[in-house]
């Protein structure tokens, strides 16, 4: 079936005349009887509009076959210019080609980079603020605002970079309450979570559900991942589990209060019956999974709890605890908003979804689904 016909049998199944549609997704008549009739190619911001109105995604409507999205290919390969070690299979690459050669170069999983930011904050005084700004109105409001922990939010910003998206995805890395908070102040579209209730086992809705009170807000499936401590390459200290860490000499580098890897800690030690203050480093707090990892790839600390694809970025030994599920929590209110419905798109893209997987170990066979619609 032809793109156009999945987008006519798509509209006609919803009682939708070409004048109906064409109004509601911004664009005239004839143009929407062009894509219907495979004249014309929309761009991505007609696409959203469509796929929006239709209630579909936009690889449902106009994409390919996902398996056509990986692909084996031969690429010139040189590494003794980059790195003095032989790089393991499944090592991250970029990929180019230069003098008409296709190369592959090793690239490192996690760093340290210089953000650009949207502008320069020159004054702020009762909750107003005066700031210089390159960006357009336009850019601004397509800007997509996500709060969280998650080292995964930097594929979604490439994703929608490659997928030609107005939208630009931006990172304020923190832990789950803070997320929470920063949503409910209305600072962010989207906030990540992984906070479980010690109680029942349950992932993150009824601690979504305490935090929003009577407002209402949606729970976006995002992944499931592995939570665990991490520890040099090989292991040299044997660590097996929580129970190793009341060892003598043993330090480990913590997360912030409010954060799932932090309750997830507490937790087994009351479990365990070891006591906080007996551990080293256990107040040295860190602000996110890759800054863990980062920590003790450096020396700083023996033994973390992070996610696999964090130990993984820095070349550490894993020992998982725990499958933890990670969702967003979406504002009703903004639902509807460019930002938000371009990375449900995203979300709803099984080519997106098998990027993650691949890239960060994450179980993403749920992602995108509604887990819960809160009040």
């Amino acid at each position: 079936m032809t793109t156009g016909e999945t987008i006519r049998r798509a509209r006609s199944s919803r009682g939708l005349t070409q004048m109906d549609l064409a109004a509601r997704a911004g664009i005239s008549r004839q143009a929407l009887g062009a894509i219907e009739s495979g004249a014309y190619q929309p761009g991505v911001t007609v696409a959203l509009s469509l796929a929006r109105e239709l209630g579909e995604s936009v690889e449902n409507l106009f994409g390919a076959d996902v398996d056509d999205n990986l692909r084996h290919i031969a690429a010139s390969w040189h590494d003794d210019d980059i790195s003095s070690r032989v790089p393991a299979a499944r090592t991250r690459v970029a990929l180019g080609r230069v003098g008409g050669k296709l190369v592959a170069v090793t690239q490192v999983a996690a760093r340290l980079t210089l953000v650009a930011g949207g502008g320069m904050l020159e004054r702020a005084a009762h909750r107003r603020a005066e700031v210089t700004t390159f960006l357009s109105r336009d850019e601004i409001d397509a800007t997509l605002l996500i709060a969280g922990c998650d080292p995964a939010v930097a594929i979604l910003a490439d994703w929608l970079a490659r997928a030609r998206s107005p939208v630009a995805a931006i990172s304020l890395a923190c832990s789950s309450k803070r997320a929470l908070a920063t949503l409910l102040a209305g600072r962010v579209h989207a906030a990540g979570v992984h906070l479980r209730d010690a109680r029942n086992g349950e992932y993150n809705l009824s601690p979504v559900r305490r935090a929003l009170g009577k407002r209402h807000a949606a729970l976006i499936h995002f992944g499931q991942w592995e939570l665990g401590l991490a520890t040099a390459a090989n292991n040299p200290l044997k660590i097996s589990g929580f129970g190793d860490l009341e060892r003598p000499k043993l330090r480990i580098v913590n997360r912030e209060l409010g954060s799932g890897a932090r309750a997830a800690l507490d937790e087994d030690l009351i479990k365990l019956g070891l006591k906080a203050n007996r551990i080293a480093g256990y107040r040295k707090e860190l602000g996110g999974h890759l800054e863990v990892a980062a920590a003790i790839a450096s020396g700083q600390a023996d033994v973390g709890v992070t996610i696999r694809v964090a130990a993984q970025a820095y070349g550490l030994h894993f020992v998982p605890t725990r499958v933890e599920r990670y969702d967003l929590v979406i504002r009703a209110t903004e639902m509807d908003s460019a930002p938000v419905v371009a990375m449900l798109d995203a979300l709803n893209s099984q080519r997106f979804a098998r990027e993650v997987s691949q890239l960060c170990g994450y179980d993403t066979t749920q992602m995108g689904q509604v887990v819960a619609r809160i009040n």
